[in-house]
C-alpha cells in the first residue's frame, strides 16, 4: 500500500508540474501588466512618460467620466464610472475563476491518469 501511495505521489509531481507552470508561462503578471500601459503613455517612444503625456492620459480618463462632454464630471457621471469599472472587475473575476477552474481540471486529470495506471496493474 505504501509503494502505490509514493509511486502516486511521485507520479502526481511530475505530471502535475508541467500544467501548474503553462500557467506562468505567457500568464498576466503585474510588471507585463504595468510595462503595457507605460508603452500606451509614452506616446513618444522615448522610454519615459513627460508630463505633457501623463497630461494627456489624464485628460482622456477625465473625457470619458465627463459623458455629457460639460468640461465638469457629476455625482452621476462618477457613479455611472464607477458602476462600469466594477462591472469590468467582476466580468475579469469570472474569467479568472473560470481559468482556475481550467487549470485545477489539468491538475486533476495529471493526477487521475497516472493513479489509474497504478491501481489497474
Amino acid at each position: 500500500m505504501k509503494k502505490i501511495l509514493m509511486l502516486a505521489t511521485a507520479a502526481f509531481i511530475f505530471q502535475a508540474t508541467p500544467a501548474l507552470a503553462e500557467h506562468h508561462e505567457g500568464g498576466d503578471h503585474k510588471g507585463k501588466r504595468h510595462m503595457e500601459k507605460m508603452k500606451k503613455s509614452d506616446s513618444d517612444g522615448n522610454g519615459s512618460i513627460s508630463e505633457a503625456e501623463f497630461m494627456a492620459k489624464a485628460k482622456e480618463k477625465f473625457a470619458e467620466k465627463d459623458t455629457n462632454g460639460d468640461g465638469e464630471i457629476s455625482q452621476d457621471e462618477a457613479k455611472a464610472a464607477h458602476e462600469a469599472k466594477r462591472s469590468k472587475m467582476k466580468e475579469k473575476r469570472g474569467e479568472m475563476k473560470a481559468k482556475r477552474g481550467e487549470m485545477k481540471k489539468k491538475a486533476d486529470e495529471a493526477i487521475v491518469a497516472p493513479v489509474e495506471s497504478i491501481t489497474a496493474e
